[in-house]
């Protein structure tokens, strides 16, 4: 084991253990019904992801050359270009040749995965440690996109269609990520354990879609909402708990006069640009940063015989989850 290995693997145990022992700090109540909801949330995912992928990109391509008043067909078309993007990541990142390639053209002597794993650590982290930053950022902008989205004033291509979508796209963004960082220490995301893995990311992406969902789906109903309205009413406010509360924040910062409705209607694009873009650049981020990690551990504790941290031991050796499906991946 090299010296660079040698930090690395002191350093991933510490990882580990500190994952472990916030696990161990959750309350019992808490604990149990993580356990109870884990296999649920992901069948859901699961099952919602099939009947996205099934139907809605192509409603929206459709929409872009015919349903959508010619003012908005570059937006949407710009959605289906971001589609095509995300496609293009994914299989670019699903690739294993490319992974090979970058270290041939090195001048590494490699012609298969398992080949990887002779090379010394500190080169595979090389491969994958700006992928942290990037997936942040690209994340931002994915999400910043499909925020916008959400405020187009058609029923097809408004909030609910761009939260789909986003999910669509968050998912397979995730495992595609996982299943790049499996190539980079030389395993195939076909194997149990980085299949397990790559399951696990993907589940994580759907749980997190939750509290953004909710934002922007808030904001896209009450920016439509309050179109054309001059004043303000009780039930707008309360129908509209989010625009009522930009309504309030706008009142502190400004003089404390009244706010318009507009004015506070305006608000709604820059609620939803900046919970889709702050959720998932974290997301996307932090399942490149944890995929690292747990690669890495793997590959040191094959290579040298080493034995897994307990925590990651336990899960593998069940088939069902022991807990919640974001205790390995939350830092």
């Amino acid at each position: 084991m090299s010296r660079y290995e040698r930090a690395r693997w002191d350093e991933l145990q510490s990882h580990w253990e500190k994952k472990a022992k916030s696990r161990q700090l959750l309350p019992p109540r808490v604990r149990a019904a993580l356990e109870t909801t884990a296999q649920a949330t992901k069948d859901t995912a699961s099952k919602a992801s099939r009947a996205i992928v099934d139907a809605t990109p192509e409603k929206v391509k459709d929409i872009a050359g015919s349903a959508v008043d010619a003012a908005l067909v570059p937006t949407v078309q710009g959605l289906v270009h971001i589609l095509e993007l995300i496609n293009d990541w994914v299989v670019e990142l699903t690739d294993q040749e490319a992974v090979i390639k970058h270290h041939r053209s090195k001048g590494r002597d490699v012609s298969a995965l398992d080949d990887l794993k002779a090379l010394d650590l500190e080169v595979l982290d090389e491969f994958t440690r700006g992928m942290v930053l990037r997936w942040r950022t690209l994340g931002a902008g994915q999400g910043a996109s499909f925020g916008a989205l959400a405020m187009v004033p058609v029923p097809v291509v408004g909030s609910l269609a761009a939260i789909t979508l986003d999910m669509v796209a968050m998912q397979a963004l995730s495992g595609a990520i996982a299943t790049r960082v499996c190539y980079a220490y030389g395993f195939d995301a076909a194997d149990p354990a980085m299949r397990h893995m790559i399951d696990r990311m993907v589940v994580r992406a759907y749980r997190n879609q939750a509290p953004k969902a909710g934002a922007v789906k808030s904001a896209g109903a009450a920016f439509n909402a309050a179109k054309g309205r001059v004043n303000w009413s009780q039930k707008l406010r309360e129908d509209h708990r989010l625009m009522a509360a930009v309504e309030k924040l706008m009142k502190q910062l400004g003089d404390g006069s009244r706010v318009p409705v507009k004015n506070a209607r305006m608000g709604m694009p820059v609620v939803a640009i900046f919970a889709g873009a702050g959720t998932n650049a974290h997301v996307l981020g932090d399942i490149a940063k944890q995929a690292r990690h747990y690669g890495a551990t793997m590959l040191l504790a094959e290579k040298y015989g080493l034995q897994l941290p307990p925590n990651l031991r336990q899960d593998l050796d069940s088939d069902e989850p022991t807990g919640d499906p974001d205790d390995r991946w939350r830092p």
